[in-house]
């Protein structure tokens, strides 16, 4: 299972790792309790070699902190709910029954926008796209491309595929939208750079599922459930090509 490990390794070396473990820790300073943190600083040891992923047993993890496997499922599910790790589950290769999950550490991002920010931004990148259509361009009026205007919607709108373009650009606005789509391609480069997100719908189906979520309050930190999504998707489709080339 080792082998696997490294398409589930959110961070690029054991530094990085500890530095999003101590942010979540702080961010959620008031919600974790000891235990927790012992669990999570557990995950975090046994995460070194593939920073950010561990393939644990629950039975190893409560004899190395001393408690019953019981309160560890429960631990686990509090983590989880707190968008501090996911868990991968696996399966067996010969008697085909579930085995011990991966735990990934997922990076700490901090919040952006509430709710209703999100609402808003919705409404009026709608606004501006109606506007827009409105608007006629002449031959010499073609964007000049200078690391200033990289980050305009119009910028990203020329260089992005378009159905990427689309189903973000509603949602975000300058900064935000550059740093979203700099999530997508960071998260899709951590599994496999070839892998074109424009032929996968299921990136936008992610995209579109996430921000619903964080709309119903489900999602804390958006950027940060984005990028483990997203890098989530990528890895199915990785292991699909794979499992392709050997049929």
């Amino acid at each position: 299972m080792t082998i696997y490990l490294s398409n589930y390794q959110t961070f690029n070396s054991t530094q990085e790792l500890n530095h999003h473990v101590r942010q979540h820790e702080k961010e959620h300073s008031e919600e974790l309790t000891a235990s927790q943190r012992e669990v999570l600083r557990f995950i975090a040891r046994y995460s070194v070699k593939y920073a950010g992923a561990a393939h644990l047993k629950t039975s190893t993890i409560a004899t190395g902190v001393d408690k019953s496997e019981r309160t560890i499922r429960r631990i686990l599910r509090r983590l989880e709910s707190l968008e501090i790790i996911e868990r991968v589950s696996t399966l067996r290769k010969k008697s085909g029954g579930s085995g011990a999950n991966i735990i990934v550490i997922l990076p700490f991002a901090a919040p952006r926008m509430s709710d209703r920010e999100v609402t808003e931004k919705a409404s009026e990148q709608t606004d501006k796209a109606k506007n827009r259509q409105k608007e006629t361009f002449t031959k010499r009026e073609e964007p000049s491309y200078t690391n200033d205007t990289l980050n305009t919607p119009l910028a990203l709108k020329n260089s992005l595929p378009c159905r990427i373009y689309e189903a973000i650009s509603p949602f975000f606005d300058g900064k935000d939208l550059y740093r979203t789509v700099g999530t997508l391609y960071k998260a899709k480069a951590s599994v496999d750079s070839s892998i074109q997100a424009e032929d996968h719908t299921e990136y936008i189906d992610t995209f579109l599922s996430c921000v619903r979520r964080y709309k119903e309050g489900k999602i804390r930190n958006l950027q940060s459930y984005l990028y483990a999504s997203w890098k989530k998707v990528s890895r199915m489709i990785k292991l699909k090509e794979m499992a392709h080339i050997y049929l």
